[in-house]
């Protein structure tokens, strides 16, 4: 797997890199499920029917998702309470593991990155800013704020990023630690690096044949700079 990984990122020439898990925890200051609960009595207050399906959520992503499909009329204040909370929550949050080394790796051999989040960018640009790291991200691709329906696994977000970079899918690499990201990119024909992050992740990403698959940030670190590709 390791010379195989090397020899596929010799072929990348830029990355798409998702948020929330390989950048950091988006939740740390705000769980969650609590930002959900927040939403979902936000709805109530206003008088709209949740479903069970809706409800039982600890995914505010779902909740918006469900909410936009119930009531679409609502999803302007739920996409706004996410976002503020949001942005809120990054202010606590730190570089996950690796993040850091990884993105210098990208540095060091010229490969341009491009963040790619169902997260709103307002949060992704804040978490950037807070710690210094915006120099290390060519653009920022979050979720639509009128359309939660093109988050991942929509691959909506990886095409504009992938014309953003002025890129081929066969010249990107997708990193996520979740299925939708390993989705999303296949859709398109990007390969895929796998964080496995959590146990049980990496059976799953196999069984979605992720190209890559690793247990740290530094792994892939590492595999960047061993298969530069201005290094053969």
């Amino acid at each position: 797997m390791i010379a195989n990984a090397v020899d596929l990122m010799r072929r990348v020439r830029a990355v798409l890199l998702d948020f929330d898990g390989p950048v950091c925890s988006a939740f740390a200051g705000y769980p969650a499920h609590e930002v959900a609960d927040h939403i979902l009595d936000n709805a109530r207050q206003a008088g709209l029917p949740i479903p069970s399906e809706a409800s039982e959520q600890t995914d505010p992503m779902q909740v918006l998702r469900h909410l936009h499909q119930i009531a679409p009329q609502f999803h302007i204040h739920a996409e706004r309470l996410l976002r503020d909370a949001e942005v809120r929550s990054v202010r606590e949050a730190k570089p996950g593991p690796g993040a850091v080394d990884f993105l210098e790796a990208c540095k060091e051999t010229g490969r341009p990155v491009a963040v790619v989040s169902n997260n709103s960018p307002e949060s992704v640009t804040a978490f950037l800013d807070h710690h210094g790291l915006s120099g290390y991200i060519t653009s920022v691709h979050g979720r639509e704020k009128t359309s939660p329906e093109l988050m991942k696994p929509h691959p909506y977000l990886l095409k504009n990023a992938l014309q953003a970079l002025s890129s081929s899918t066969d010249q990107c690499l997708m990193v996520g630690d979740s299925t939708a990201d390993i989705e999303a990119a296949h859709t398109i024909g990007i390969p895929t690096a796998g964080y496995a992050n959590r146990p049980g992740k990496a059976f799953l990403f196999e069984q979605l044949g992720s190209e890559i698959i690793i247990h740290r940030m530094e792994e892939l670190a590492d595999m960047a700079r061993r298969g530069s590709p201005y290094h053969f």
